[in-house]
Order: C-alpha cells, then sequence, then structure tokens
C-alpha cells in the first residue's frame, strides 16, 4: 500500500471523554486501535455524542478524529435542510422558506434581559400560561383570554349602574 494509503480512514469512535479537547479511542482495523485520539471541534459548537462511526486521519504518528456521527439516529432531512438534534429525536431543524422548526417536549428560555418577539400574529394550539407584564394597544384573543384567573371573553361585572359612573370588576 501506499504511504497515503492509511492516511485518512473510518473508523468506529468509543469512549468519547470531555475535556479541553475531547479524546477518544479509535478502532480503525484489528490491528489499528488508539486510545486517547483528539476530537477538535469548531468554535461555537460541541457535542458529545458517545460511541459512533467518523473518519480519521493519521499524519506523522499522530491520529485525530475528524469526523463523528451517529449514523443509526441521525434525522433524515430534505436537500439544503439543516438540523442540530439528539439521538431521542428533538431538534432545531432549518428548512426551505425561511422556517425554523422546533421539536422537543419542553422548550425552556433563560433570559436575563428580556425575550422579544417581532411577529404580527402568535398561534398557539393549546394552553398559554404565563405571567406577564404587557404594554399593548391591542391584545386579541380568538377563544379565551384571562386576566388574574378571570376569564376576560364575555364575562360578567359587579355594580353595573346606569349612567356615567364605572362598574365593579369582573365577577
Amino acid at each position: 500500500m501506499s504511504w497515503w494509503g492509511d492516511l485518512l480512514r473510518r473508523a468506529r469512535i468509543r469512549s468519547v471523554k470531555e475535556g479541553k479537547v475531547q479524546t477518544a479511542r479509535t478502532e480503525a482495523t484489528e490491528n489499528d486501535s488508539k486510545d486517547d485520539v483528539e476530537r477538535w471541534q469548531d468554535y461555537g459548537f460541541a457535542g458529545n455524542p458517545g460511541d459512533g462511526q467518523g473518519l480519521v486521519i493519521n499524519a506523522g504518528g499522530h491520529t485525530i478524529v475528524l469526523r463523528l456521527d451517529r449514523i443509526a439516529e441521525r434525522p433524515q432531512l430534505a436537500a439544503y435542510e439543516v438540523a442540530v438534534w439528539h439521538k431521542e429525536g428533538h431538534m432545531v431543524r432549518l428548512k426551505e422558506g425561511r422556517v425554523v422548526e422546533w421539536d422537543c417536549d419542553q422548550f425552556i428560555v433563560n433570559a436575563s434581559a428580556g425575550v422579544i418577539f417581532n411577529t404580527p400574529t402568535v398561534t398557539a394550539s393549546g394552553e398559554i400560561v404565563a405571567e406577564l407584564k404587557m404594554q399593548a394597544p391591542t391584545i386579541d384573543a380568538a377563544t379565551s383570554l384571562k386576566v388574574t384567573g378571570k376569564e376576560m371573553s364575555l364575562h360578567a361585572h359587579t355594580g353595573v349602574q346606569l349612567g356615567t359612573g364605572t362598574s365593579g370588576p369582573p365577577a
């Protein structure tokens, strides 16, 4: 085999360990297994896929993991789609038409300064439960809106009087 024959090859990646640089065991062939092989990741992206399949490069007596994947759980995507995914199935997917789709059981936002939604509409198929301080000229709720536990759609008031006076709070 030529000098470059062993330069790049597929390998099983096992026992990924966290650290400044992740390390793992690579098993390319029966006679080519190495421990503490470095797995570098791009800035801003981090993941620990556990055991998987990947590509390793052997150069100058040094081996590094170039790519690592978990083929069995990898989602099937349409052309040009991009996803950040987990083996349990939750993911963020960038889809055609400038659509961002989130699939998860629980969505948590930790924002110390606030959350801003710049959108003309919000649609929900379930219940929205929130403690909000709102300053808005119009709040439009198609089915139901509760304020301090009181239903605002078709609600009744106490202390109603004829004339220019005001009524009591919602009943």
